[in-house]
């Protein structure tokens, strides 16, 4: 039991990444900033992360807000009012994938 509750959730937090990946503008930046934050294999500075996705610190900071919001939309399906507008796009990304 404990085997599958633990791969519905990397499942479901694959699927995240790839509606975030997919994300019409930014979602290339989005999914690399999550990517080289939380799942790079090696732990990298702040300075690192910046250098590999070429944004500012306050630029980074807005992303990853967004990011996360996106991801905690998708896995949890928490809706606050500054994410409605991603909910929506979601789920449009959701219905073309379908």
């Amino acid at each position: 039991e404990n085997v599958r509750r633990t791969r519905l959730m990397i499942d479901r937090v694959n699927e995240a990444l790839t509606v975030l990946k997919k994300k019409p503008g930014d979602g290339e930046l989005l999914y690399k900033l999550i990517y080289f934050t939380y799942i790079h294999p090696e732990v990298l500075t702040h300075f690192e992360i910046l250098y590999q996705i070429n944004v500012s610190s306050r630029h980074y900071y807005r992303l990853r807000e967004q990011a996360i919001n996106i991801l905690s939309i998708r896995l949890w399906g928490s809706i606050t009012q500054e994410s409605e507008f991603l909910m929506d796009l979601v789920t449009s990304l959701e219905d073309s994938n379908q």
